[in-house]
């Protein structure tokens, strides 16, 4: 996992965007930033002062998430071609994806608030989403009354429930492939929490009341329902009926959440290799990421096999028997707990690579843009990965 630090963001940079930004900021005028050192431009953002400092630091975080996966500014680019917005030539001639960060945050302000706000999202743990299949599809009801009455109803359960919970807030958003999404924000229990002082040095003890933060992310055109929260399976079934009720005005039976809504486990064998699927313009298709665990000598161990190219399509699979056997584990002893997909395809005479990234209840197909999205839905269905259709 990579580490935010400031000075990677200074150090990746052009001068001439860096310039840019902290002009935006307001701040480091004196820095000359054509032919100072680089450790005096470092020294000089060490010197800034502190709100001066976080304010500038929000921007370069996000710069810094956002140069770390070359897919997010692709999917950037795809929703920007599908809205009309013209990046630019002098964008296409930026090789450092530091840069093409900064100049979307400088000359395409929406743009980049609306993906910050979905790059947070795709970063939550996985392990707390819980996806509900088969629901009708439908478009859902996104207006302010609706938007209260659910927050109304998950605020009145976690009062009931568990003390807390009282202030709600719902915001609603689209996104671009079509994906619709609702983020709660719940009062959280009173707490205190150590802050250093915004006019001094000192280290200050505050009460505050944070917020509970829940996410429903549903997708119209399958009819998923995605609900990520902290509290567990149990309370995913009562916010995904709440949902229903208030945004699809459906009745969901009470079934049980499936925990395991993508069946990896099967990728494990050589013959379930999944294949190009050329009548859907997949051309080629090869695992590029294998990550499972097994029992070892007196506990658990865990593995995982990263190929950046690969000669042959199953050679991922080599490379696991070859180390299985090294340590005389044999197959059915290993549990798949993560697998990076790598699809070739080629969509209207264009050649384009994406990643499908799967775990066994959660997949990152849902921030691709809307065709390809498509394109990887149907590869996974037919694969046998996804299982939810089958479920009921």
């Amino acid at each position: 996992m990579r580490v935010y630090n400031p000075m990677t963001v200074i150090r990746q940079t052009s001068r001439k965007l860096l310039q840019a930004f902290f002009a935006e900021q307001g701040c480091l005028d004196f820095i000359d930033f054509e032919n100072d050192k680089l450790y005096e431009i470092q020294d000089a953002f060490r010197t800034l002062p502190e709100k001066t400092m976080m304010r500038a630091e929000t921007v370069m975080r996000n710069v810094f998430t956002l140069a770390g996966d070359e897919s997010v500014l692709l999917r950037i680019l795809d929703e920007a071609q599908q809205h009309d917005i013209r990046i630019g030539d002098d964008f296409e001639a930026l090789k450092n994806r530091y840069d093409r960060a900064f100049y979307i945050y400088l000359h395409h302000r929406d743009l980049w608030k609306q993906n910050c706000t979905f790059l947070q999202v795709d970063s939550l743990p996985s392990r707390h989403w819980c996806r509900c299949p088969n629901l009708p599809r439908k478009p859902p009801l996104t207006d302010q009354a609706t938007c209260e009455n659910l927050g109304r109803q998950i605020s009145a359960f976690f009062w009931q429930k568990q003390v807390r919970g009282k202030k709600y807030l719902i915001e609603y958003q689209r996104r671009n492939n079509g994906l619709h999404y609702f983020f709660v924000y719940l009062s959280d229990y009173s707490n205190s929490y150590e802050a250093w002082s915004d006019e001094g040095s000192e280290l200050e003890r505050r009460n505050e009341t944070r917020a509970i933060n829940m996410v429903f992310a549903y997708d119209e055109q399958f009819g998923t329902l995605d609900t990520y929260n902290l509290g567990g399976g149990k309370i995913a079934v009562i916010l995904q009926k709440m949902f229903c009720d208030a945004v699809l005005g459906h009745d969901l039976v009470d079934k049980k959440v499936l925990k395991s809504a993508f069946d990896i486990e099967r990728l494990k064998y050589r013959g379930n290799m999944p294949v190009a699927m050329p009548q859907i313009g997949i051309i080629r298709v090869w695992i590029s990421c294998l990550e499972f665990n097994y029992h070892g000598v007196s506990k658990r161990r865990s593995h995982r096999i990263s190929l950046d190219e690969v000669e042959r399509d199953d050679e991922i699979y080599s490379i696991m028997e070859h180390d299985l056997d090294r340590v005389n584990v044999p197959l059915s002893l290993v549990s798949v707990s993560f697998v990076r997909i790598m699809l070739e395809i080629e969509l209207n005479g264009v050649k384009r690579r994406m990643a499908i990234e799967v775990q066994k209840n959660n997949c990152t197909l849902k921030s691709n843009a809307d065709d390809l999205r498509k394109i990887g839905e149907c590869f996974i269905q037919e694969t046998g990965i996804d299982v939810q259709p089958n479920l009921f």
